[in-house]
């Protein structure tokens, strides 16, 4: 990756301004990653924010921002509009955690952009960001968070420990906590936050759902069902969920006996519906997220479709695997 470093490096100098976004409802990784990019490109002089949306927010996002604001930790962020009225040809855009157009977190700023750079660690789609001064998508890679430590490491240069330790969430959250797409550079990476002061204690109040949730979400995994004899899909009902309940309920119904792959469906907004899908490996989620519009990793991927309900979803999916 020193190559890339090194162009990363080289594009973040050239330009003036840097926004740095990631996709729709945003996790710790994403974050957790853009918080990094910020100090780094910040340590360069150059003016910087990460672009914020009026989506409402998971709660450990709203959390995060409390903490960085606690401890002066400045994260200087932009609304979509504001970006897009500020934009000029000395500013640069780098997209984190996501290559599809249709799922970046500010859609519309991505279309006036006109300098721009993707990194991410999902498996490459057929749909992807076109026209980049570079991309670099690599599936190998457990998160962007354990991508952005190497990169510290490449600069030698380190994060305050509130930041590590939202960091080392984000790996934590994509691997199932080093369950999946777990590596010796994984742990690596996770070591290396430790050493720069990432809290377990701290990460535990990060992390801390209110009991309502925890029930909710308790309930409806009680409602699963077997779509087969080794797949289990759970079916929200119509109030709006995160993308952090799917993903949870997805990774509880691959505990349960003859599991091999699960699916979670639910609403993630006024006419969005979400899919997380998991697997212990024997089934390709991505394969089948993939026919969604979505994406991912053998055994984690996801999809988001509109104009569509829940019922429809679960029909979609149900036929493809039916078709398996």
């Amino acid at each position: 990756m020193i190559d890339v470093f090194h162009t990363l490096t080289k594009a973040i100098k050239k330009y003036e301004k840097i926004y740095i976004m990631t996709h729709k409802n945003p996790d710790l990784d994403g974050l957790g990653a853009s918080i990094c990019l910020y100090k780094i490109v910040t340590s360069f002089n150059k003016e910087c924010y990460v672009i914020d949306t009026e989506e409402p927010k998971d709660s450990s996002i709203e959390k995060m921002y409390q903490l960085l604001n606690e401890n002066q930790l400045e994260i200087k962020t932009k609304k979509e509009s504001k970006a897009i009225r500020d934009l000029n040809e000395n500013t640069l855009l780098i997209i984190l955690d996501v290559h599809k157009p249709e799922m970046v977190e500010a859609k519309k700023l991505l279309e006036k952009s006109s300098h721009v750079i993707v990194l991410d660690h999902h498996i490459k789609g057929t749909s992807y960001i076109k026209g980049t001064e570079f991309s670099y998508i690599n599936s190998s890679i457990s998160s962007i968070t354990e991508f952005m430590v190497y990169y510290l490491k490449y600069l030698n240069k380190s994060v305050d420990s509130v930041i590590a330790t939202i960091m080392i969430i984000g790996i934590e959250i994509d691997t199932n906590n080093y369950k999946l797409k777990t590596t010796e550079k994984t742990y690596e990476a996770a070591a290396l936050l430790t050493s720069m002061g990432a809290d377990s204690i701290l990460k535990q109040e990060l992390l801390k759902e209110n009991k309502e949730a925890y029930l909710k979400r308790s309930y409806f995994v009680n409602k699963s069902e077997m779509m087969n004899e080794n797949m289990a899909l759970c079916i929200m009902d119509d109030s709006i969920c995160v993308p952090k309940d799917l993903a949870e309920i997805a990774e509880q119904l691959l505990q349960f006996d003859k599991v091999e792959a699960s699916f979670a469906i639910g609403n993630l907004g006024k006419n969005i519906v979400g899919v997380s899908a998991r697997s212990l490996g024997n089934v390709n989620v991505e394969e089948i997220m993939s026919v969604l519009g979505g994406g991912g990793h053998l055994t984690d991927a996801a999809a988001q479709l509109s104009n569509i309900t829940i019922e429809e979803v679960k029909k979609q999916i149900t036929e493809i695997v039916n078709q398996r």
